[in-house]
């Protein structure tokens, strides 16, 4: 394939010697190349890559094949970018994480591509206000762009006192920065505001929720009167939600619950209150992810079940889906088009590539490189990931990710148990995993089990861990254990558990409920004491509506669930704990506060136990300095080779 040479980006970091092991921060560093983006017209790719040492806003002209920086940020990072048409972008800045690849803070521009007429849109921050650095920030969430205008309709949001308020739509010209508001007399809000809006910018759904119940609300134009279309409660069987309007302007793309276990993607008439046709569906996840084009029509619709992929609507799309998928297999490959969608950008990733972007015309059928975005990784030396799915003692199948050593046999290997944190999020998925592929380059195998609870694998499964911390949602993970051993994968004597945040509650749990299964366990910025948990008034969700509703039925009300709060507290049961612990928290964590980490430290000191132990200045809910990192997974590569290593 020929290169299109992106000239003034760096040169990527020089190969590491084919016989060393990849360095430790090699795993973790950012990607050189975050974000790529075909222009409406086809004519230029924007792009966010390195200039001036951090994440800059770079244009590429594809007929010079000459690339341009648009921004210089030296102390910010472009975070994000969006084409307003062909003319105009707005980016989003921030800093960047070097753990998970967040954005804090930041503002929002718009510029043009030959980078005039800059304009800041709406203000930011440099920290996350629930983050209590600050008591009062105000933020804008773009929640569409306009065809053929400048503008943008965004969600202003206020949050103060640690506590979110939504106040309305506005229309932003990005050019003026004159906010015009949009919403008119909308209907009571909650604490949690979601709007659909059409493609002249008119506010036709409204979701408030709150007191857990969820509040729909519809009109077919700006001049009639809104009404109340559903209402159910927030935790309840068979709900559903719009995420846009159809092509036909009346009816509405929602997904839904509404009589299956798995969300789908179906049409609703608001007129009639009825779902009057499926459009897609899958066997093993949730639907809820659209794949909108500029002009605003539904094209497809993204999946994420063994491995993630795109389901289009359009035939046209779906053609030149199949085809790259041919001649990029083994890969999720991700679509960018222009408006003629004779255009392309493609991201191409797999378990073993953190991604490469591609330039695809369709007209002559020219795929050509653009860059990798961590260029200093080698594909032939990472390992490779499977799908795997096992059952539970008490029959769900769980499914989970299975990453072996690159040249083991796969047999009688040491295992780590890696444990999302969460819970209650889409959880690990197919593809480039730093943690995964740092642990397998040092001879481990690592199995990452999508508990019950994680929430792309239907109703039932997600409900089914209701109030079960430390009990079935453990359950599925010690399975996993019992799973990699039947098969002959995992040596018993030789297994350790690692997780973060929920995960490191997980981590410590296992080991108490659980002593002779592992024979150690790493917990990173994990849980431990339950009732600390939902009444420390210092931690960033203390005062959230979800913690005093939601909360209590998923995760347990300390009042009523006292007795299995305490049961389920690792903190509270030190004695049990057979196993050697590595612990490391940030000491400026508002999510799990480190008072956990002491609190279970000094439990394990108290019988007895030693564990290892490292708490880092500055750093929050995990470690994003460079040096920090390498400084725990230091720490956790010679403590997994200490107690299940060679």
């Amino acid at each position: 394939m020929k290169k299109i040479l992106l000239a003034l980006m760096i040169a990527a970091s020089p190969a590491w010697a084919a016989d060393d092991k990849t360095p430790i921060d090699a795993f973790f560093k950012i990607p050189q190349y975050g974000v790529m983006s075909i222009s409406p017209d086809g004519t230029r790719i924007a792009a966010l890559a390195p200039v001036n040492g951090r994440q800059n806003l770079v244009v590429v002209d594809l007929e010079h094949k000459k690339a341009t920086p648009l921004t210089g940020l030296d102390n910010k990072d472009i975070v994000s970018l969006r084409w307003l048409n062909a003319k105009r972008l707005m980016v989003r800045t921030g800093t960047l994480g070097t753990r998970d690849n967040d954005a804090r803070g930041g503002g929002t521009y718009a510029i043009d591509i030959d980078g005039s007429d800059e304009r800041r849109v709406a203000e930011g921050g440099d920290e996350l206000a629930f983050g209590g650095l600050q008591t009062t920030y105000h933020d804008t969430r773009v929640i569409r762009t306009l065809p053929g205008t400048d503008d943008v309709v965004a969600q202003s949001v206020l949050f103060e006192s640690q506590k979110v308020t939504p106040e309305g739509l506005v229309r932003i010209n990005t050019r003026t920065a004159r906010r015009t508001p949009i919403s008119g007399t909308k209907p009571d809000g909650g604490d949690d505001e979601a709007w659909v809006v059409d493609n002249k910018g008119v506010p036709r759904v409204f979701v408030a929720s709150s007191d857990r119940k969820v509040r729909i609300w519809y009109r077919p134009n700006a001049d009639t009167e809104w009404r109340k279309i559903d209402e159910y409660g927030t935790l309840a069987e068979g709900q559903w939600r719009p995420l846009a309007v159809a092509d036909d302007d009346r009816t509405l793309i929602v997904s839904s619950y509404r009589g299956q276990d798995k969300a789908v993607i179906a049409r609703y008439d608001p007129e009639k209150k009825a779902f009057v046709e499926t459009l897609a569906a899958h066997p093993q996840v949730d639907l809820a992810d659209l794949v909108i084009d500029r002009s605003g029509n539904v094209v497809g619709v993204r999946y994420d079940a063994d491995k993630a992929g795109t389901a289009w609507f359009d035939e046209k799309l779906a053609a030149v889906q199949a085809t790259i998928d041919k001649v990029l297999p083994d890969a999720v490959n991700l679509l960018s088009f222009s408006d003629d969608r004779q255009k392309f950008v493609i991201l191409s990733y797999s378990d073993v590539n953190p991604g490469t972007f591609y330039y695809f015309d369709r007209g002559t059928g020219k795929l050509q490189w653009l860059a990798d975005r961590m260029p200093w990784i080698d594909p032939k030396k990472m390992s490779h990931m499977t799908a795997v799915r096992y059952k539970s003692r008490d029959g769900f199948e769980v499914p989970a990710y299975l990453t072996l050593p690159r040249g083991k046999a796969g047999k009688n290997l040491p295992l780590v148990m890696m444990i999302h944190g969460g819970p209650w999020i889409a959880g690990d998925e197919w593809g480039y995993e730093p943690e995964a592929q740092f642990l397998a380059s040092r001879g481990y195998a690592v199995l990452q089990p999508n508990y019950r609870g994680t929430t792309r694998y239907g109703w039932k499964y997600f409900t089914a861990s209701f109030k079960q911390w430390g009990l079935t949602m453990q359950d599925d993970i010690s399975d996993g254990v019992k799973w990699a051993v039947e098969q002959g994968i995992a040596d018993p004597a030789r297994v350790c558990i690692y997780g973060a945040s929920y995960g490191g509650y997980a981590t410590m749990m296992g080991l108490v409920k659980d002593p002779d299964l592992y024979k150690c366990g790493i917990n990173y910025v994990g849980v431990t004491d339950l009732e600390l948990f939902v009444s420390a008034t210092w931690s960033d969700f203390a005062y959230s509506p979800w913690l005093n509703n939601e909360m209590k039925s998923m995760f347990g009300d300390e009042s009523k669930d006292a007795e299995q709060l305490k049961a389920t507290s690792p903190a509270l049961h030190a004695e049990r704990i057979k196993a050697p612990v590595l612990m490391a928290y940030g000491a400026a964590d508002r999510r799990v506060v480190p008072d956990h980490g002491f609190r279970m430290k000094a439990a394990m000191e108290k019988v007895g136990q030693k564990p290892e132990w490292m708490i880092a200045e500055g750093e929050g809910h995990g470690y994003r300095d460079p040096a920090n990192q390498v400084m725990f997974y230091g720490a956790m590569e010679k403590f997994l080779d200490k107690y299940i290593g060679h």
